[in-house]
C-alpha cells in the first residue's frame, strides 16, 4: 500500500475548481496568492479557475478597499449532466464549512 502522508498523491477525487472553491469558502477574503499555495497552482492558474467560477455564476466577487471579498452561491445546480440534478449545497455543504477543528489542532 502506498504512502501517502509524505508525498502528493498523483490525483485527488476533486478538480482544482472544487479546490479553490473550498478555499474561498473557508476565507472568502483570501488573496490569490494565498489560494494558489493552498491549492498547489500557481497564482495565474488560480485567476483563471476563479474566473471560471465567477464566469459560471457560482461566485461573486466584491471591491473591498484594494481587496476581493469572494461570495459563493450554494443554489447553483453543478454543471456536469451526471450530477447537475444537485445543487452545490447539496454536495459540498461539508467541505464548504469552515473547519474549526483543523485550527484547534494546529495551536
Amino acid at each position: 500500500m502506498a504512502d501517502y502522508s509524505s508525498s502528493r498523491p498523483a490525483w485527488t477525487f476533486l478538480t482544482n475548481h472544487a479546490h479553490v472553491l473550498i478555499c474561498i469558502a473557508h476565507d472568502p477574503d483570501s488573496r490569490l496568492t494565498s489560494i494558489a499555495n493552498r491549492v498547489g497552482v500557481t497564482e495565474r492558474a488560480a485567476h483563471r479557475i476563479v474566473h471560471d467560477l465567477v464566469a459560471a455564476g457560482f461566485v461573486t466577487v466584491t471591491k473591498v478597499g484594494r481587496r476581493n471579498r469572494y461570495l459563493i452561491d450554494v443554489d447553483r445546480p453543478l454543471r456536469h449532466p451526471v450530477e447537475s440534478h444537485h445543487l452545490l449545497r447539496t454536495v459540498f455543504a461539508p467541505l464548504l464549512e469552515k473547519d474549526t477543528t483543523s485550527k484547534a489542532a494546529e495551536s
